[in-house]
């Protein structure tokens, strides 16, 4: 049942969400800019497995400490959109829809409000399909330096990344993104070692691609964006 909140009932719940969260976590804010206790929040999440989707807006400039941060985040996935202007927060069971920005959480001085809601109402549903909608029209950001994640996957020789690679969520075939040819299913490095040796020339993460990655069919793809749309949905942590 839908529940108006204040301000303080805001960022209560949104801390609820935060270390509630079991299986995935996602933040949308246009603003971010991580306190102390939500960084540890984070991070004990983190520490349990759940897949974290963080999307922010383009006004926002991770700089190296708020990057060091979240790089030490292991199942963290990391998105910008330039016309995001929506505030949601959610795990697998509540969800808040809300005026607060993550960078109000910090400072708690404005006055707030939003609306809580849980997984069995159907505006959490209708939630959850538009942000699934604003993290296709996103652009990926690496938070990791060299060597880590989809930009430069390459940069060292392909063995030594996927030595240091995150797990991926599935054990099973995959398709190089450029020649077709079986692979593991390994979303940071979609090639083959042959293609990943070629697309590391140039590193060019939004060079177009003919395959997609997961189920193997003709499709528009990219190092960045390897799955096909039908795949990328069915893929998503949150969906």
């Amino acid at each position: 049942m839908s529940e108006f909140l204040t301000t303080q009932g805001v960022a209560f719940q949104l801390e609820t969400i935060v270390t509630g969260a079991r299986t995935r976590l996602v933040l949308v804010s246009p603003y971010l800019q991580l306190s102390q206790t939500l960084y540890e929040r984070l991070r004990d999440a983190d520490g349990r497995g759940v897949k974290i989707t963080l999307i922010y807006g383009k006004g926002t400039s991770l700089d190296r400490s708020h990057r060091s941060a979240l790089a030490e985040l292991d199942h963290l996935s990391a998105y910008c959109l330039e016309n995001l202007h929506a505030k949601c927060y959610f795990n697998e069971a509540r969800m808040v829809i809300t005026s607060m920005n993550l960078y109000e959480f910090s400072e708690k001085s404005n006055r707030e409000m939003g609306v809580l809601l849980t997984s069995d109402e159907p505006a959490y549903r209708e939630a959850v399909a538009e942000v699934k909608s604003i993290v296709a029209a996103s652009e990926s950001v690496q938070v990791r330096s060299a060597g880590y994640g989809r930009a430069g996957a390459t940069a060292r020789s392909v063995a030594a990344v996927r030595e240091r690679r995150r797990p991926s969520a599935r054990d099973d075939q995959g398709y190089c993104i450029r020649c077709a040819r079986t692979i593991p299913y390994e979303p940071e490095i979609p090639y083959c070692d042959r293609c990943a040796e070629v697309w590391s020339q140039f590193e060019n993460a939004t060079y177009p691609e003919q395959v997609c990655h997961s189920c193997g069919s003709a499709a528009r793809t990219t190092m960045d964006k390897p799955l096909c749309w039908s795949c990328y949905r069915a893929d998503q942590p949150f969906g």
